[in-house]
């Protein structure tokens, strides 16, 4: 018993302290890009995979920009271009873009360090860890095959509960 209760504290732990470092790491860059954008430092583009890696792991999606240039004559060539890939740049939709992703980052890793010690999380955890697990696996939630899954789990669960908790012995008398 000791063992998992030891285990429970460690995940825990470990994941207050990822997503702590993750929430002060991502708070930092983004002091960093906005010294960038006032100070136009070159030194900036050093960060740019490590806030994207950041901003991915905190399940943000990179966005699209249209983007216009003139080809002469009266005519345009419209295009779309990746926001992450234009980290750097510093026209004024991307730059509030990119500062909404940066303050977005911020509250999901606030969320996360916050709710590792929260007993309503873990129960939610354990009660949807085989979908967790699925969508890790990439196979879609909304299959037949997922749900059902879901249910055996979920009767399993319960069965061995009752068992462990000797209820099922006694409601079998």
């Amino acid at each position: 018993m000791y063992y998992i209760i030891g285990f429970l504290a460690t995940v825990m732990l470990i994941r207050f302290i990822t997503n702590f470092y993750k929430y002060k790491r991502i708070q930092k860059l983004f002091k960093k890009y906005q010294e960038y954008l006032q100070t136009n430092a070159l030194e900036f583009a050093q960060y740019k995979q490590e806030i994207i890696s950041l901003l991915k792991d905190a399940g943000l999606k990179d966005f699209s920009i249209i983007h216009q240039e003139s080809l002469g004559y009266g005519n345009f060539a419209n295009m779309q271009v990746s926001g992450f890939d234009n980290l750097t740049n510093r026209r004024v939709d991307i730059v509030g873009s990119i500062r909404m992703r940066f303050n977005e980052a911020i509250g999901v890793f606030r969320k996360r360090f916050k709710e590792s010690f929260n007993p309503i999380f873990w129960i939610d955890f354990i009660v949807k860890f085989p979908q967790y697990l699925m969508e890790f696996f990439g196979v879609l939630p909304e299959k037949v095959a997922v749900r059902i899954f879901l249910v055996i789990y979920w009767l399993l669960a319960i069965l061995f509960g009752l068992k462990k908790f000797e209820i099922l012995d006694y409601l079998m008398k």
